[in-house]
């Protein structure tokens, strides 16, 4: 009889603790629950601030847009004929500036520079850097003063060669086209 006591004693206490767990467990559910009412709430608010965006949305679809107009042409102003005034004649011993002897490099690649520096639009420094420098800008202020410093084109080839760049890419092409400013 001890034996049942002792069994119904331990049964008891089991049935007890698994009691404290079930009300632990609805504790947690409870939280749970919480957490989800309270996530649905959010989305229902998102989908209500959706819809409402929807809704403007159409709305600026239904504005009829204004028709194109045609430009009209400006009236044409009659010009008045120019003046031809006679040309200076020049005598045959003189020859023209240097200025005005266009080489055939020139109208490729554009007027000479002294430095390669003048011939780099701020565009280009920005794309030379990014592209060709890494955007590393101090190396770039490097490498131009040295290329300034060398004497020929062929010089210069040499000198980028060093850096690996893609001799096929468009920025490499541009740059070769400043190099020929510099050195003609």
């Amino acid at each position: 009889m001890n034996d049942l006591i002792k069994y119904f004693e331990n049964l008891e206490a089991r049935l007890a603790a698994s009691e404290a767990k079930l009300a632990e467990q609805e504790v947690k559910l409870a939280e749970q629950e919480a957490k989800l009412a309270e996530a649905e709430s959010r989305l229902a608010e998102q989908d209500n601030l959706l819809g409402i965006l929807v809704m403007k949305v159409e709305n600026i679809k239904k504005i009829p847009m204004p028709e194109p107009r045609e430009l009209e042409e400006p009236a044409k102003v009659e010009e008045p004929e120019p003046v031809v005034e006679p040309e200076p004649e020049v005598e045959p011993e003189q020859e023209p500036a240097q200025e005005e002897q266009a080489s055939p490099k020139a109208a490729l690649y554009g007027k000479a520079v002294d430095d390669i520096r003048q011939a780099i639009s701020l565009g280009d420094r920005f794309l030379y850097q990014r592209e060709l420098f890494g955007q590393n800008a101090e190396l770039m202020q490097k490498t131009l003063t040295e290329l300034n410093a060398l004497g020929t084109y062929d010089e210069a080839i040499s000198y980028i060669s060093r850096f690996g760049w893609d001799t096929e890419s468009s920025t490499y092409q541009q740059f070769l086209v400043t190099l020929h400013r510099r050195f003609g």
